[in-house]
């Protein structure tokens, strides 16, 4: 079988709702490859929606399904479709039509059409709450200022990369995968395209607010140290507001005939919490850091493959 020109990979948590309304939409596709794959990973669906994409698979050799042994999380369910993935280029999309099919394969074609590596999409509008809306606001700006590299502002995993890109990036050691970020480290010729991001075709989103947090914080330990200075300013800091706050109550005391009562009991007080509320977030920060050090040592593998269909599985677990 002649290798595919485009393989798709998305990655799906108990969609059963959205799986068929998926299915119409890919099948309609006006000018997509003559040679294509689909190729679903199955991040611990308990909802039917693997045997869903498994009859599908059984009737179109061009669907493919990983199914991993429990839930590992988005961005590893994504990596594991990138190291099965055999097509030129290769595309990232969810499976509840927030990324949509045919932006997917204009991508593509503009990928093909120009001298770049990545073609993303950045988000100029997304169909959610104003809270959630702001929360990703200000990470991907956090993101942007903490980050020792260029990123891309307002971009997720939605994306079609070459094949070259894609070994870069399956090279890269890191156990602990932010996809997006790791693309943005690789520094390769890049377009942005600007989309209006849709609601959900169906159901409800299956990552948490929790699982969000945990995205969002490994994302901006991974990509800076910049976090790790905060011990170092706020000490600085606090070691200025007592020299300062010593000074001024030498001269008081000196040039003044002011007499406090219970003096600085209450500069006390405020210092002391101060200084102890630095002492733990950074305690925090640091800790953040180790314990991704601690994971990446015990050199576990990303994800552990159950099965595949029309697919081989393969030799070793990334």
């Amino acid at each position: 079988m002649k290798q595919p020109e485009l393989s798709i990979v998305i990655p799906f948590l108990n969609e059963a709702k959205v799986l068929p309304l998926l299915r119409e939409r890919l099948e309609k596709l006006a000018d997509r490859p003559s040679r294509w794959e689909l190729l679903f990973v199955s991040d611990g669906s308990t909802d039917g929606s693997a045997q869903f994409i498994e009859a599908w698979a059984k009737a179109d050799s061009c669907v493919k399904l990983i199914i991993l042994t429990r839930n590992f999380g988005h961005q590893y369910a994504i990596s594991a479709g990138l190291s099965l993935a055999s097509g030129d280029y290769v595309g990232i999309m969810d499976a509840d039509l927030q990324d949509e099919p045919e932006v997917l394969l204009e991508m593509y074609r503009l990928l093909r059409a120009e001298p770049v590596d990545v073609v993303y999409a950045v988000r100029t509008r997304r169909n959610e709450g104003r809270v959630k809306r702001f929360f990703y606001y200000l990470f991907y700006r956090l993101f942007a200022f903490l980050a020792d590299t260029p990123v891309d502002l307002d971009s997720g995993d939605f994306c079609v990369i070459s094949r070259r890109g894609v070994e870069l990036l399956l090279g890269l050691p890191e156990r602990l995968r932010f996809v997006r970020g790791l693309r943005a480290w690789l520094g390769l010729r890049s377009k942005a395209i600007p989309i209006a991001r849709p609601a959900r075709a169906a159901g409800a989103p299956q990552y948490s607010s929790r699982t969000l947090v945990k995205l969002a914080t490994s994302g901006l330990t991974s990509f800076s140290i910049k976090p790790l200075r905060v011990g170092l300013m706020c000490g600085a800091l606090l070691c200025f507001l007592a020299m300062t706050a010593a000074l001024i109550y030498a001269g008081v005391a000196v040039f003044t005939s002011v007499h406090i009562e219970a003096p600085g009991f209450t500069t006390l007080v405020i210092v002391l919490l101060f200084s102890q509320g630095v002492v733990f977030l950074y305690l925090g920060i640091l800790g953040e850091y180790i314990g991704q050090m601690f994971l990446e040592v015990k050199a576990r593998p990303s994800f552990v493959v159950e099965r595949t269909i029309n697919l081989e599985k393969p030799e070793s677990d990334r």
